[in-house]
C-alpha cells in the first residue's frame, strides 16, 4: 500500500512548546513509544520481529492509540513501517519525532541523512543534527498526546549498549537509539510510566533483562514500572503486557491481572486473554533465573495454558448446566402449582413431567461434565513450571540439554496422561 508520506511539522526551537493541535496529533489518547536501533538490524532478527512488531500495531490499533517513532526509514522504524503494510491500512496513528538534519524532507539524502518512513502520519522535526537531541521533544509529545488521563507505554527493541555493556549479538545504534534510548528510558521511567522490554534483541534491552545496568536506570528499572518478555515467547505474550496498560489507568502497577470470577456462566465460551505464570518484571529482581524462566515459558507455559483453557471450557459448560438445570427445576414448581390450580387441564401435567425430567438430566450432566484429569495436568504441569525454577544451574552445556530434554518430556507425560488410572 503505498502512501504520500508524514505530514511534516517543525519546531521552532528544541525547548518549543508542543501543543497536540498546532501539530495536528490527537488527544487523549493511549500512547505507546516504540525505541529501536537507527542502524538496521541484521536480516534473521529482524525476521523474528517483525510478527511482534505486526501484532503490537494491531493491538494499538484495537486500542486507538497513537504510536511514537523515530521516524527516519531505517532500523526499527523502518521494521514498523513494513508491519504496517502488513495490516492492509488498519494500523494506527503513526508519529514521528526526529532531528531535522538527520532526514530528508523534500530531497535525496545526504551526508548521513535518512529518508522519512512513507507510512508515517506525521513527522515532527526537532532542531538537531545528532541522534538524541529530539528526546526531550519526544517526551512532550507523548505528554501532549497522553496526558495525565491515558496510559504511556515505551516499548524497548534492542538499543544501544551501555556503558561497559555488551551487545551479545544483538542490535547496536545510536540516537533514539543507542546514546539516547537510555536518556529516553530514564526520562519515561521517571514520569512512572511503564516500560516493556523485548529481550532476546541484543543492546540495552537484554542488558535490562540481565539486570546488567546501573545508576539512575538501575534504580527507575527496579521500580517495578517494566516489564520483559523474550523474543522466542511470541507475540501473544508482548500483546497481552500491551493490553494490560491499556486498559488500566496511569500509574497502575504493571503486574499480572487477575480477573474477577465471573457471577454467569457464557451461552458462548470465550477464552481468557493469556496470563504470563510469573510476573513480566519477576527477572529484574531475579536475573540469574531469566534463562529457567525463559525456558519454562518456551516449553511448558503453552501447554500449561492449553490445559487450564480446557478445564476452564468443561467448568463453564458444568456451569451453565447447573444454572439450566436450576431454571428447570424453577419451571416444575411453576407447572406443579398451575397444576394444583387447574385441577381440570392436563397440560400442566405434561409441562410439569418434562421440566421435572429435563431438571434431573441437566443435573446429572452438570455434576459429571467438568474435566478433573485436565484441571490436574495443569496443576501438575505448574509444578513442573516451578521446579524447573526451583532446580540450581546447570554446572554446563551438557547439563543444560539434559535438564531441557527432560523438561520437555515431562511435559510431553503429563500432557496425555490420564490422572488417577495410571
Amino acid at each position: 500500500m503505498s502512501t504520500p508520506g508524514p505530514r511534516v511539522r517543525r519546531l521552532a526551537h528544541p525547548d518549543a512548546d508542543i501543543r497536540a493541535r498546532a501539530l495536528g496529533l490527537p488527544r487523549a489518547r493511549p500512547v505507546l513509544t516504540v525505541l529501536g536501533p537507527v542502524d538496521a538490524p541484521g536480516a534473521d532478527l529482524s525476521a523474528a520481529v517483525l510478527p511482534v512488531l505486526r501484532a503490537v500495531l494491531a493491538a494499538a490499533a484495537q486500542r486507538d492509540a497513537v504510536v511514537l517513532t523515530a521516524g527516519a526509514d531505517t532500523g526499527i522504524t523502518h521494521l514498523v513501517g513494513l508491519a504496517a503494510d502488513a495490516l492492509d491500512g488498519k494500523w494506527p496513528r503513526l508519529v514521528g519525532v526526529a532531528p531535522s538534519g538527520k532526514v530528508a524532507v523534500d530531497a535525496e539524502p545526504t551526508g548521513g541523512e535518512v529518508r522519512l518512513n512513507p507510512n508515517h502520519d506525521t513527522a515532527v522535526l526537532v532542531p538537531g543534527s545528532r541522534w538524541g537531541e529530539e528526546v526531550p521533544a519526544l517526551a512532550r509529545v507523548v505528554e501532549a498526546v497522553a496526558g495525565g488521563r491515558r496510559p504511556a507505554l515505551a516499548f524497548l527493541v534492542g538499543g544501544g549498549v551501555v556503558a561497559g555493556g555488551d551487545a551479545g549479538g544483538g542490535v547496536v545504534g545510536d540516537g533514539v537509539v543507542g546514546d539516547g534510548v537510555e536518556e529516553a528510558l530514564v526520562g519515561h521511567l521517571g514520569r512512572d510510566r511503564p516500560v516493556l522490554v523485548l529481550a532476546g534483541t541484543g543492546g540495552l534491552a537484554d542488558e535490562i533483562a540481565g539486570g546488567r545496568v546501573d545508576g539512575d536506570l538501575e534504580v527507575l528499572v527496579r521500580s517495578g514500572r517494566v516489564a520483559v518478555v523474550h523474543l522466542d515467547e511470541g507475540p501473544e505474550r508482548v500483546v497481552a503486557v500491551l493490553h494490560r496498560v491499556f486498559a488500566g489507568k496511569p500509574g497502575d502497577v504493571l503486574h499480572a491481572a487477575v480477573p474477577p470470577p465471573a457471577v454467569w456462566p457464557r451461552l458462548r465460551f470465550r477464552e481468557p486473554p493469556p496470563q504470563p505464570v510469573v510476573d513480566p518484571g519477576y527477572v529484574l529482581d531475579y536475573p540469574l533465573l531469566a534463562d529457567a524462566i525463559h525456558e519454562a515459558n518456551q516449553v511448558v507455559a503453552p501447554v500449561l495454558r492449553e490445559q487450564e483453557v480446557a478445564a476452564l471450557r468443561e467448568r463453564e459448560r458444568a456451569r451453565l448446566l447447573v444454572v439450566l438445570a436450576i431454571g428447570a427445576g424453577f419451571a416444575a414448581t411453576v407447572f406443579g402449582a398451575l397444576q394444583s390450580w387447574l385441577r381440570d387441564e392436563p397440560w400442566p401435567g405434561v409441562l410439569l413431567a418434562v421440566a421435572g425430567a429435563g431438571a434431573a438430566v441437566l443435573a446429572v450432566l452438570g455434576r459429571g461434565g467438568e474435566d478433573p484429569d485436565a484441571r490436574a495436568r495443569a496443576e501438575r504441569l505448574r509444578a513442573l513450571y516451578f521446579d524447573h525454577l526451583a532446580a540450581p544451574p546447570a554446572a554446563d552445556d551438557a547439563e543444560r540439554e539434559e535438564r531441557s530434554r527432560e523438561l520437555a518430556a515431562g511435559v510431553a507425560r503429563h500432557r496425555h496422561e490420564v490422572v488417577g488410572r495410571a
